[in-house]
């Protein structure tokens, strides 16, 4: 138990970071302009020569965009004004763009025609944002491997992919595929998203890396890590006997611990794949790159920066980074959401993954262990979902972590175990919900409710819409009588009650219950709600 609680206080001390993050200057999301909802980029093809020595990138991106209307007459883009635009070009000609900030703007000659694709390119240069403190204030860390070599990693959650290439950075405009083709010197290696589908040896001692993804994808998952990296891989076997690559790019120093982590991946892997339906980009990779900074849901490369530093529970090693990671291929990567509101479905379920996780393997004690110490990180200063069209500044702080996670633990409680993992892995793999498709807490919920037949607006608003709290009153009324009620909620909900020596489950709410006990009665004795009490 020592250990386990151990565990939790390093992850805690971890995500407590993330509390800086939210003094960032720069966020992403947020109302979308009219201008950007009147128009789609599908594609992304981007194209980059990395200069290490110099810290500092230049190229172009073509931007495959699809017009709603046959109006469309200027383009609004979201790229940092550190960078120096060479030219903007379309339909073979020169386009006219000016700068706002970290907006651009392109004038189309002409209206495209509505919902044909046309190209538009970007060729721009210049110096990145170095990330202070990655993944958290994010953007390009120019590190040295212990050898002295370049190792370079890029992470932009909460600022957006707009710190090294134009885009449309909200949610709610995923690409349904990208290019990324990086041109590095020998003996540099470039991982990415996807498929690694050439390097072509420029004959002047550089290499360009061309990988491609063809899943929707979050623009700031499309991502660069760069080292002498070497490849471990092992093929998992899936459910339906083919394999799929497990790709480890790791430091040449650190080959030898690569097998280990792997075999844990896939371990992991088969493990969440019963809960919420196999892998979701099994047609391309589970891929994990060794980073500087400590670690980010790329998908299809997730960057782990651990260090190997195992947590052992019962005997046996585990990465919780790794892991947790893992668990954002599934919510945030194959189900995201259109507006940061709603960011718990990404960090709050995943959240509840790691301890889900912990329970399949080491038992309920792990698991329990694990709320005991999420309970008092929750901070209750403003709801989980605080509003709508909301920055990644605005949302992002521990509660989206550990209150949506402990919201999913009573929810869980609330249906039982049957109907709760019934409905969340047939959420997991619906289509109308997943990869090119949004979802929120609205459609979460309404979900849970059409497949388990209960009313749960309510119990969602307590926990995610507001900071309060139930308030559990008991009082005696006589010798051995007892009432309990929870008056300051205007619905009941089951909860345990432990009466002398047995554990009565009572449904409780504003009207007073009476129970016969001996002492006092312990209402929800093992914590499966969060309580004002608490």
């Amino acid at each position: 138990m020592e250990k386990i609680l151990r565990y939790f206080s390093v992850l805690a001390m971890v995500l407590s970071l993330s509390v800086a993050s939210t003094a960032q200057t720069r966020s992403s999301g947020g109302p979308i302009s009219q201008n950007q909802e009147a128009f789609n980029v599908h594609y992304y093809d981007i194209s980059l020569r990395v200069a290490m020595d110099q810290q500092a990138i230049s190229g172009h991106v073509d931007l495959y965009i699809i017009p709603d209307a046959d109006t469309l007459t200027k383009i609004e883009l979201d790229l940092v004004e550190e960078y120096r635009i060479s030219y903007i070009e379309t339909g073979g000609r020169l386009a006219g763009f000016h700068r706002a900030g970290d907006k651009l703007f392109v004038y189309l000659a002409d209206p495209p025609p509505a919902g044909e694709s046309f190209r538009v390119r970007v060729a721009y240069s210049g110096k990145p944002p170095v990330a202070v403190r990655p993944p958290w204030d994010g953007g390009f860390n120019w590190s040295k491997a212990p050898d002295g070599t370049h190792w370079v990693g890029v992470s932009c959650q909460g600022e957006g992919a707009q710190l090294w290439y134009p885009n449309v950075d909200h949610p709610s405009k995923r690409p349904d595929s990208a290019s990324i083709n990086v041109t590095v010197p020998e003996p540099y290696f470039v991982a990415s998203n996807g498929l690694l589908k050439s390097v072509y040896d420029h004959g002047t001692g550089f290499h360009t890396y061309r990988w491609k993804t063809r899943y929707p994808i979050h623009t700031y998952n499309i991502n660069i890590s760069i080292a002498r990296y070497k490849t471990f891989e092992k093929p998992m076997t899936l459910g339906d006997g083919s394999t799929m690559p497990v790709v480890f790019y790791v430091l040449p120093e650190d080959i030898e611990k690569a097998e280990g982590l792997v075999d844990m991946a896939i371990d992991m892997l088969t493990r969440l794949g019963r809960y919420y339906g196999e892998y979701p980009f099994s047609s391309e990779k589970f891929g994990i790159v060794q980073t500087d900074y400590l670690g980010m849901e790329h998908q299809t490369i997730n960057a782990y920066g651990n260090r190997f530093n195992y947590t052992r529970i019962n005997g046996e090693e585990f990465d919780w980074l790794l892991l947790h990671e893992m668990g954002h291929e599934w919510w945030g990567n194959k189900i995201t959401v259109t507006d940061w509101a709603d960011f718990w479905i990404h960090e709050g379920i995943t959240t509840y993954t790691d301890a889900l996780y912990l329970w399949d393997r080491f038992g309920p004690e792990a698991y329990h262990a694990k709320f005991d110490d999420y309970r008092r990180r929750i901070t209750n200063r403003q709801p989980v979902v605080p509003g709508e069209d909301m920055t990644s500044a605005e949302v992002y702080n521990l509660d989206i972590y550990y209150k949506g996670a402990y919201f999913m633990h009573s929810l869980r409680f609330l249906l039982g175990d049957e109907a709760f993992f019934e409905t969340l892995k047939a959420f997991a793999t619906d289509e109308s919900r997943t990869y090119s498709n949004y979802t929120s807490t609205t459609d979460f919920r309404q979900f849970f409710e059409l497949h388990t037949g209960t009313e749960l607006e309510a119990f969602f608003d307590l926990y995610l819409y507001t900071t309060d709290l139930p308030q559990i009153e008991i009082g005696q009324t006589a010798k051995r009588q007892y009432q309990i009620s929870i008056p300051n909620i205007s619905f009941s909900m089951p909860m345990d009650v432990a009466i002398g020596g047995t554990v009565q489950r009572i449904l409780l709410g504003p009207e007073p219950v009476q129970v016969t006990s001996p002492d006092p009665p312990v209402v929800d004795p093992q914590n499966w709600f969060l309580k004002s009490d608490n």
